[in-house]
């Protein structure tokens, strides 16, 4: 049967902006309940066939040792030492000194495990990327990245990071463990207005402290805010951040849920967090799944609210709040420093213990505590009650295993949307989606099966 030009059009046009079509012809409908994105995968589309280029010289990474060496500022370039730790043992350090308990999260380019250290027999997290470094410029990337997490980490509300280590071309990243994100602590405890107050209070300090030191995180959402077992919020994933100071540093990626219409013309300010914390904050406190695409997206950004989070709403001081976070006009927008000098913060919320801490949870369902510091002063992290259904979106870098296998799809990993391509790009992963224009063009549904 021979195709129109008209029909040929049309189907090819389909074929590339929508490459989750389902069968019947129909496009996904957004869900009002974050509970689509924790049960729905977004199958995405295959990736193109490519074969491996291999080099006639050596890497520069190749002469580098083979043994685990710190890239902690504070000790780089020193070798590990440790009782369970034999250099002429064919494991690693990872494998000799870290009990491994469970897989929290997969993502990209690196897993997160749940350890426990031998030597104190405390509980930590440790993101380990899943291949070798690429290059110079691409361990360099990656480092520089561990080099200003540990400038922010002395933040009451940022994620802290214990030590940073390379070993056989692989970066290992430890850091404090938590009880759980945001997004999987709403799904089973309802956010109340009051305890979005916190939410806006706690994070509104982590990015005061970073936007001081003139960066923009540029994926702020519940994902990347990780609770203690005492209440703390804590920012994490500062893969992508934004430093302001440059004029070569280009603004990579974020979730489209959350991103700044202005980021897409590329304006980028620290009003582009704000604007990601209120849409947040929204979500939280309706329960309503943000659209990735489409005329709600478009809506949303010009103040067109769905019902459902207009009725959510009742405590007008917040709504006018978060109106102007989420303003189309990022100039209007309030600072962090602006949020925290609110009224209902100041004069309220900032006296007030943490809504969201665990042993609180446990007292109020009878359970007993199993000890330690109840302060709502106190940040330390414990061991989770449960496994939780999503873990944090912990950002890696790439994905493949160590052994050559291909690891498993992540089940609910929100889009990204790259923003500048660069001329790195043909090293970055294919799974993320390219464009430069709004999302709005792009259709997406669950299946990702063509007719």
């Amino acid at each position: 049967m021979t195709l129109s030009n008209t029909t040929r059009m049309t189907t090819e046009t389909e074929l590339i902006f929508s490459p989750e079509r389902t069968s019947n012809n129909s496009f996904h409908v957004f869900s009002s309940k974050k509970a689509s994105r924790r049960s729905t995968t977004l199958n995405k589309p295959p990736k193109p066939v490519s074969c491996r280029v291999f080099r006639y010289f050596t890497p520069a990474t190749a002469s580098r040792a083979s043994n685990a060496v710190s890239v902690s500022t504070d000790s780089y370039g020193v070798a590990l030492e440790s009782p369970f730790y034999t250099k002429s043992d064919t494991s690693t350090y990872w494998d000799q000194c870290f009990e491994h308990l469970e897989c929290l999260g997969r993502g990209s380019f690196a897993e997160v495990y749940k350890v426990r250290h031998k030597e104190d027999n405390q509980l930590y997290a440790i993101k380990r990327s899943l291949t070798k470094f690429r290059g110079k410029s691409d361990r360099d990337q990656k480092l520089k990245e561990v080099r200003f997490h540990e400038t922010l980490a002395t933040h009451r509300n940022i994620l802290k990071i214990i030590r940073a280590w390379e070993e056989r071309e692989r970066l290992y990243i430890q850091t404090e463990l938590c009880e759980s994100n945001l997004l999987e602590y709403s799904s089973e405890n309802p956010m109340t207005q009051s305890m979005t107050w916190h939410f806006l209070y706690q994070i509104s300090q982590a990015l005061d402290f970073l936007h001081s030191l003139y960066c923009v995180h540029m994926d702020v959402k519940p994902e990347n805010i990780l609770i203690t077992y005492n209440g703390i919020l804590k920012l994490c994933d500062f893969g992508i951040v934004h430093d302001l100071r440059s004029a070569s540093t280009l603004a990579q990626d974020g979730d489209a849920r959350y991103l700044a219409f202005e980021v897409l013309s590329g304006t980028i300010s620290t009003a582009a967090d704000v604007f990601s914390l209120g849409m947040a904050a929204l979500e939280l406190v309706s329960d309503y799944d943000m659209p990735v695409t489409g005329d709600l997206w478009t809506n949303i950004r010009e103040l067109s609210l769905p019902t459902e989070i207009v009725s959510a709403l009742t405590d007008i001081e917040l709504k006018q709040l978060l109106l102007r976070m989420i303003h189309s006009d990022y100039k209007i927008r309030p600072s962090a420093k602006d949020i925290l000098d609110s009224p209902t913060i100041r004069d309220q919320i900032c006296h007030m213990p943490s809504p969201f801490a665990f042993n609180q949870h446990r007292h109020e369902h009878g359970i007993p505590s199993t000890g330690g510091n109840d302060s709502p002063a106190s940040h330390g992290c414990r061991t989770p009650i449960k496994k939780p259904k999503r873990p944090p979106n912990y950002c890696g870098y790439h994905d493949e295993h160590s052994d050559g296998r291909t690891p498993p799809p992540v089940v609910g990993d929100p889009l990204r949307v790259r923003l500048f391509p660069t001329e790195s790009d043909e090293e970055m992963n294919v799974d993320h989606i390219y464009f430069r224009k709004s999302p709005l063009q792009f259709k997406f549904d669950s299946s990702g099966t063509e007719d």
